[in-house]
């Protein structure tokens, strides 16, 4: 039987890998996790008239807040519910549950 974790285990592992790890903390530590994703206005001019070209000027913006991939400026992970660090969401064991975790400082 594949092993389980709850999303409290996780949550639990996360703070003590964060403890160990200068600089890290839990997504719901982080007062404004927004700020750590660019916005409109930090994407490249190429970037910007890829989304112009195919919504217009004027919703560009709007289609690129609902359907595009914010890139997040400072590197992150998800630590299980086993307490291991993964770079890649996709990796995590299906029933491991997760947290995730920003390296702020």
């Amino acid at each position: 039987m594949d092993e389980t974790y709850t999303p409290k285990q996780a949550s639990q592992q996360a703070v003590e890998w964060c403890k160990g790890h200068s600089g890290w903390k839990r997504i719901c530590d982080i007062e404004d996790s927004d700020s750590l994703y660019k916005t409109w206005d930090e994407l490249s001019e190429r970037d910007r008239n890829s989304w112009i070209a195919d919504y217009g000027s004027y919703s560009a913006e709007a289609a690129w807040r609902e359907f595009g991939r914010r890139p997040c400026k400072v590197p992150y992970g998800f630590i299980s519910g086993k307490g291991e660090f993964y770079k890649n969401v996709l990796q995590v064991p299906t029933l491991h549950n997760l947290m995730m975790i920003f390296k702020v400082k």
